[in-house]
């Protein structure tokens, strides 16, 4: 496997990090797929009262209404909760929704035909 700095830091692929013993809460979230907040995991550790408060929370970001017509929807809320905000994946680098574009929406016409003005 190639190495990864990303994955394993500046001091993991050095002989003395890698003969350590991995810490039971690492590998415990490597095995779990990284996902960081799984809420059946939230419920068994801290209590019913805080997963149902994260579910509503997810809920109500994904009702939220959005930008204005004419702009990308970016989701950062749902991600932020949901812990993808710290994934860093191809489209992010290399374009994808919120990419720079060519094309400026007109804002004012988009809203006036959203509201039938």
């Amino acid at each position: 496997k190639p190495y990864n700095m990303m994955e394993v830091g500046p001091n993991g692929n050095n002989l003395a990090s890698q003969s350590r013993e991995i810490h039971p809460v690492d590998r415990m979230q490597r095995a779990t797929g990284g996902s960081a907040l799984d809420l059946d995991m939230v419920r068994r550790v801290y209590g019913s009262g805080l997963a149902m408060k994260l579910a509503t929370e997810r809920n109500m970001a994904s009702r939220v209404g959005g930008r204005l017509p004419g702009l990308p929807q970016s989701n950062l809320m749902h991600d932020a909760l949901s812990g993808r905000d710290l994934d860093l994946d191809f489209g992010d680098v290399l374009g994808g929704a919120l990419a720079p574009r060519q094309y400026v929406p007109n804002v004012h016409a988009a809203m006036e035909q959203k509201l039938s003005l």
